[in-house]
């Protein structure tokens, strides 16, 4: 039974953001499971497509990737990556929604992960703090693939990501990340400079990356972890400093256009490609992404 306390904090949420994305939250969210994808049959393209995610999100997973299969009209290989929260019920959804998905449990990944990371004290340790933690290393650890994509699950497509579909077909060994709102890495550009002799990428923001698995260095990470300050800082930003580390001193790609928005505006501009719905506006999510979305993935649900 839900608290006292839990409703009256649902209630002044509800009422804050808006009926819209209550709305959609509540009565459109869930209608993702009716989803279908008609071309399963249809040879995957060869980048697999990586996301961590967890019990509270897994349906705006759904979301994601759906309009993502729908944009760019073609089937993928999904990795789920499980934060340690999906339940058995949650993943067989998953599966049937996403019939070329896998699924790496977390009790499978820690095993795994802590035996490759265990050489790496600072990287080791990192693991076990934040979830996010799972991006930087499990994605790169499981990857089959020369290349990966990774998506979080507060992004959305509203039309053909043209950019990514170049980068997909043309094999080249480069990282491309979209845009942040401002600069968020935990180390800045001088320190970057003098202690790891890395040229920093500014602003970039991993909720969607184009990967080359080659830019991932472990040993790296762990030094950067080991001699900068990303550890004395928000730990939640640490996976997308040592992204921007990763890719800065690999040295080949940089930011997607700005069609790959990150905006704390209300609403995405009329040329937006995609929108990641950092927290600042989550609730946009609903409001402004299911809305536009529910009639192109959803057409035949009233």
């Amino acid at each position: 039974m839900i608290s006292p306390g839990r409703l009256w904090w649902l209630l002044r949420r509800d009422l804050k953001r808006g009926w819209s994305a209550s709305y959609h939250d509540y009565r459109i969210r869930p209608l993702i499971q009716k989803w279908v994808w008609p071309f399963w049959k249809d040879a995957p393209m060869s980048v697999p497509v990586h996301v961590l995610t967890g019990e509270k999100d897994w349906q705006l997973c759904a979301w994601m990737l759906a309009s993502f299969f729908h944009y760019t009209e073609q089937t993928w290989n999904v990795v789920i990556h499980d934060d340690g929260t999906l339940t058995e019920e949650v993943r067989r959804e998953l599966t049937a929604l996403f019939k070329t998905a896998r699924i790496i449990p977390r009790a499978q990944a820690d095993a795994t992960l802590d035996t490759v990371l265990k050489p790496l004290p600072f990287a080791y340790e990192y693991r076990g703090m934040h979830p996010l933690a799972l991006k930087i290393f499990d994605m790169a650890h499981y990857c089959e693939a020369k290349r990966f994509i990774i998506l979080d699950s507060d992004v959305l497509f509203f039309n053909h990501p043209r950019e990514i579909m170049d980068w997909a077909g043309s094999g080249a060994g480069e990282c491309w990340f979209n845009q942040d709102v401002t600069e968020a890495s935990l180390v800045p550009a001088t320190e970057a400079l003098e202690d790891l002799s890395v040229v920093l990428w500014p602003r970039v923001n991993s909720g969607l990356c184009l990967v080359t698995k080659e830019a991932i260095d472990f040993d790296f990470c762990d030094r950067a972890l080991g001699e900068t300050s990303i550890l004395k800082g928000q730990l939640w930003r640490a996976e997308q400093t040592l992204f921007a580390l990763c890719a800065s001193r690999h040295g080949k790609g940089g930011l997607l256009p700005k069609t790959y928005e990150v905006s704390l505006g209300k609403n995405a501009a009329e040329d937006c490609i995609a929108r990641h719905y950092v927290g600042a506006v989550r609730d946009r999510f609903f409001g402004e992404g299911m809305r536009r979305l529910r009639p192109v993935l959803l057409a035949g649900e009233s």
